[in-house]
């Protein structure tokens, strides 16, 4: 039934996105594929992912969605989610700050469930044409909730944040964030690597592979997991750059 539930979460998204395609100042990309895991949970299965992109003036909103879901001999063996939104506003040259939210809650990983808000200050490094690299370093809290004993913890945390993009040329692109929080109960630390292929049109195939870090989890759980992802995805809007 949670199966069920998290593919019918993800393709109405799909389907969602031509009605905003020409929605400028909006643009973003709604994808659906197949998984690879390793670490907490060995299955294959599917994933479906959409982002939202705004940009007017100076400010500027990102919003992300993502469900991942594997069963084995109609046994679930991972099932996680993920919603994250930042707001940033540029108040000087290549300057600008941000307001972000995450909500995470995977039932396999080394953290059950994940939630942080921060604020902080990001610079554009890179503005292209080809290359693009954001840096960000802010502060909030965080709670998070213990896999098996269910225990919750709130702290304080210290957030570093990376982005870069390379446009390797019209029809392909490579792109690479990393995220670490940091606080008293745990650090936690996740790359995202991808390379994107345009096929036709708006339509492109994609492979990420995302690594994630606890540093402090319970004994018999690891501390990393791995994913690999082969997504076929819809562009919308016209991206700036």
């Amino acid at each position: 039934m949670q199966r069920i539930a998290a593919v019918c979460l993800g393709f109405p998204l799909l389907a969602l996105a031509p009605c905003v395609a020409n929605a400028e100042p909006w643009w973003g990309e709604a994808s659906a594929g197949l998984l690879n895991t390793s670490g907490n949970s060995k299955t294959s299965s599917g994933n479906a992912k959409f982002t939202l992109d705004y940009l007017q003036g100076s400010w500027r909103n990102a919003f992300l969605s993502q469900a991942q879901f594997a069963s084995d001999d109609g046994a679930t063996t991972g099932e996680r989610y993920l919603v994250t939104d930042k707001i940033d506003y540029t108040f000087y040259e290549q300057n600008y700050v941000f307001l972000a939210a995450d909500f995470e809650k995977d039932l396999f990983g080394g953290i059950r469930q994940r939630t942080s808000q921060t604020a902080g200050f990001g610079r554009h490094f890179l503005t292209g044409p080809k290359h693009f690299l954001d840096i960000e370093l802010g502060a909030g809290a965080r709670e998070q909730i213990e896999q098996d004993s269910r225990e919750k913890d709130t702290d304080l945390i210290g957030r570093f944040g990376a982005d870069y993009q390379y446009k390797i040329n019209d029809n392909s692109g490579f792109r690479e964030t990393i995220k670490i929080e940091s606080g008293d109960a745990n650090t936690f630390s996740q790359s995202v690597t991808e390379l994107k292929l345009y096929v036709i049109g708006n339509l492109f195939a994609s492979v990420i592979y995302t690594v994630q870090h606890n540093s402090q989890v319970e004994p018999g759980i690891k501390s990393t997991d791995t994913t690999t992802a082969l997504n076929f995805s819809y562009a919308f809007g016209k991206k700036p750059g």
